[in-house]
């Protein structure tokens, strides 16, 4: 049985001339491109491009199998389109997010979708922003919580910003330095916990620092916020961690903020995601569940 990836990715490549900008256009690699037509030519027993660099032309076996592929994408296309359309109690749900959605945002919305729709199965899928919008891309998600992406055939609708805030355990000396005289020269000289390496959470502090011509001494590299709090909240360094993951442990005392001027403007936006003729009920009724939270118990916590 064909795969319908094959299909979509023969179809974007001949609509738009190019194993590169088809790769683009899917969110994939060129290589993963051509795995997938030399998959489909091979189910097809005969090449259905002609190669010349990266110039590409239909073959005769190309052009006679087009108007099949463009009847069995379309008629997918109407399938999906019919399943969505079905009622919300009649069908399972799945939301991609990544790590700190799914911590501090999904527990607080699902209940309130639960109580409406209460015989939903409901699967999670977590991951990073990219792995989501892939799997939201692949239809292996009705729609995902992520930082903001960008893809043609994605819509984006904004539901939060959060910020960075620089936080240090409660014990530290930095909490009895008066903010006008803490500088970031000496919060750079101390320890500090950070995102991986390529990150944009790690480019935004980086950039902070480059323009203060702080160079911080970084000690620890992590791949998600929830181990550099427990790092920070143990007195092994510092660290920039969103307000999000943050609220409950400043309230608490368990963490502490501190402020060197000039104040760091560190945010990033959070967005929800889906496919442009995905299910746009079934989004807002997200972002208005958002919305009606009480703002103290969520996202927008004084610190």
């Amino acid at each position: 049985m064909m795969n319908m990836d094959n299909i979509e990715a023969f179809l974007y490549a001949f609509q738009l001339g190019s194993f590169n900008k088809a790769a683009e256009a899917l969110y994939l690699t060129q290589p993963s491109i051509t795995a997938r037509i030399q998959s489909l030519e091979r189910e097809l027993e005969g090449p259905l491009f002609h190669r010349d660099g990266k110039q590409i032309a239909l073959t005769e076996r190309g052009k006679q199998f087009l108007p099949y592929a463009q009847k069995i994408l379309h008629a997918y296309q109407e399938i999906s389109s019919t399943l969505r359309e079905q009622p919300l109690t009649e069908k399972s749900l799945t939301i991609g997010c990544t790590l700190l959605m799914s911590t501090h945002i999904l527990p607080e919305i699902l209940p309130i979708y639960r109580k409406k729709y209460p015989g939903v199965n409901i699967r999670i899928l977590v991951g990073s922003s990219a792995y989501i919008m892939d799997k939201v891309l692949k239809k292996e998600a009705d729609f995902g919580l992520v930082r903001t992406v960008s893809h043609p055939l994605i819509e984006s609708f904004h539901l939060h910003t959060d910020t960075l805030h620089l936080v240090v355990p409660p014990q530290h000396p930095f909490r009895d330095i008066p903010r006008s005289k803490l500088t970031w020269d000496m919060v750079g000289k101390e320890p500090h916990i950070v995102l991986a390496h390529g990150t944009i959470e790690w480019f935004m502090v980086q950039r902070h620092y480059h323009r203060n011509q702080i160079n911080p001494h970084i000690m620890m590299e992590v791949d998600n916020f929830e181990a550099a709090k427990k790092m920070v909240m143990r007195g092994v360094g510092i660290s920039f961690l969103p307000e999000l993951c943050i609220a409950e442990e400043l309230a608490n005392h368990l963490l502490f903020h501190i402020s060197p001027q000039p104040a760091a403007q560190l945010t990033r936006k959070i967005d929800i995601i889906c496919l442009r003729d995905g299910n746009r009920d079934l989004v807002e009724f997200f972002i208005h569940a958002v919305k009606a939270l009480d703002r103290k118990t969520l996202m927008s916590k004084t610190i």
